[in-house]
């Protein structure tokens, strides 16, 4: 459950670009899947709804509603004290919980300040008496029962599928983790990292600086020699002495501070190494951005050249496979749509946001010009609050001009407008078949179907 931190080595260029596309990502997080039901969480409207906008559980009756399993599974009510809904809007058993975790196999939910775990139809599994609990993934789970806060390493107790508790005999500082890939990545009681196997067994011993979650059987770490791969038995797979090093579903990018190599998602083999003067490296989706002195190139998983740019320009994932690219400062007109083969996509917007398949957010907002004395050039004051976004396609065609506070995706075929003084559900090409109106207007009724 606790998040564990790596060490002080920041990627090259981290902060530049995090500031560019961090409003960018948080869009991106969590892009929802096709749905037949949508939970609708905007100033003045919380409900859940079909895909036409036929309120199940209507507005008014809690202050947040979100998906725990996509199409059958609800959580509503207040912070900190939400009951479990079915798809037709009926409560499922009696537990109050402030937090609600789908793991496959069970609902992990914290009730106050301990966590326990309940089967879809809201009956209790496990009680509500641990500090923490990571599902196994077959029914058992890790456990502690102190704080996962305090100075002291803590035991990690295992509870398997009927319930049984056994000491596992390993102490853990910083929480737990997830199990992934059969392994969950700890922190020991001296601050090195190593992992388990899924009932609790040390599977690498706790030897490294910094060590990220198992997929595809290997698992980034970091020492004092530099960044590597390790397997589930913690032999190397590449061997620990980048400086910098990423990986994404369709490869391993790996920078000496001169070459830049690329893996295969395994790590096994190296497909190719890029040499030249490297000054910042980054994945974006399923390519690989390299800024040389001079120009940026895009490459994808086997080091292809897909297009390149003079200066320096920063990419993130869209949709279906684009990218957004950016070779400004924020708010100017600086943010593209890039195709797979690295052609044009679109025209120069202010900000592009990826909602749902070939659909886009793009953001128009007004500023002022002005000599900053300190910086010695001029700059730009923009005014947030005449900030509007409008829909566009995945060819820069606009559907909707800029005329809402914020658009979200509710699923792969459903966004949500929201407006001064209106919430709206459409499909994506920005037709409305449910409104809203909210507080701010002045109008009298309660809701208007356009």
């Amino acid at each position: 459950m606790a998040e564990m931190a790596p060490p002080d080595m920041p990627p090259v260029g981290v902060l530049r670009r995090a500031m560019v596309w961090l409003a960018m990502l948080c869009a991106m997080t969590g892009t929802a899947r096709a749905a037949a039901l949508l939970c609708v969480n905007a100033p003045g409207v919380v409900a859940l709804t079909d895909n036409r906008g036929v309120e199940i559980i209507e507005n008014g009756r809690f202050d947040s509603i979100f998906v725990v399993r996509e199409d059958q599974l609800f959580a509503a009510g207040s912070r900190g004290a939400y009951r479990l809904y079915d798809a037709a809007g009926q409560s499922m058993g009696d537990v109050r919980f402030s937090m609600i975790d789908d793991t496959g196999d069970a609902l992990l939910f914290r009730a106050g300040r301990l966590y326990g775990a309940m089967n879809a139809m809201g009956e209790v599994l496990v009680p509500a008496e641990w500090t923490q609990l990571s599902s196994d993934g077959s029914g058992g789970w890790l456990a502690l029962n102190s704080d996962p806060l305090d100075e002291q390493p803590d035991e990690i107790i295992r509870i398997d599928a009927e319930g049984n508790q056994k000491q596992t005999g390993v102490y853990c500082s910083g929480g737990l983790g997830a199990v992934l890939g059969g392994r969950m990545v700890f922190m020991d009681g001296d601050g090195r990292f190593g992992a388990l196997n899924a009932i609790g067994g040390l599977a690498v011993e706790p030897t490294w600086q910094y060590m990220g979650p198992y997929a595809n059987g290997i698992a980034k770490v970091a020492g004092q020699e530099g960044m590597g791969v390790v397997d589930g038995s913690g032999r190397a797979v590449i061997a620990p002495y980048y400086p910098w090093l990423e990986r994404s579903a369709t490869m391993i990018a790996a920078w000496d501070g001169a070459n830049v190599d690329i893996y295969g998602p395994q790590g096994g083999q190296r497909r190719v190494r890029l040499s030249g003067k490297v000054r910042e490296v980054a994945l974006a989706g399923d390519d690989l951005v390299v800024t040389y002195e001079g120009r940026t190139c895009l490459y994808d998983a086997y080091g292809r050249l897909i297009t390149q740019d003079a200066g320096k320009v920063d990419y993130a994932p869209g949709s279906r496979g684009q990218l957004i690219a950016c070779n400004g400062a924020w708010g100017e007109k600086c943010q593209w749509l890039v195709n797979p083969d690295g052609s044009k996509a679109s025209g120069m917007f202010q900000q592009l946001l990826p909602l749902c398949a070939e659909r886009y957010a793009f953001l128009e907002m007004a500023g002022e010009t002005y000599d900053s004395e300190v910086l010695g050039r001029a700059q730009t004051d923009w005014n947030y609050g005449d900030c509007r976004y409008g829909l566009m396609d995945a060819r820069g065609r606009i559907l909707i001009r800029a005329r809402y506070r914020e658009i979200r995706a509710l699923s792969s075929d459903r966004l949500l407008l929201i407006g001064d003084d209106r919430v709206q559900i459409a499909d994506r090409n920005g037709v409305v078949m449910k409104t809203w109106i909210t507080p701010e207007s002045a109008e009298s009724s309660a809701e208007a179907n356009e």
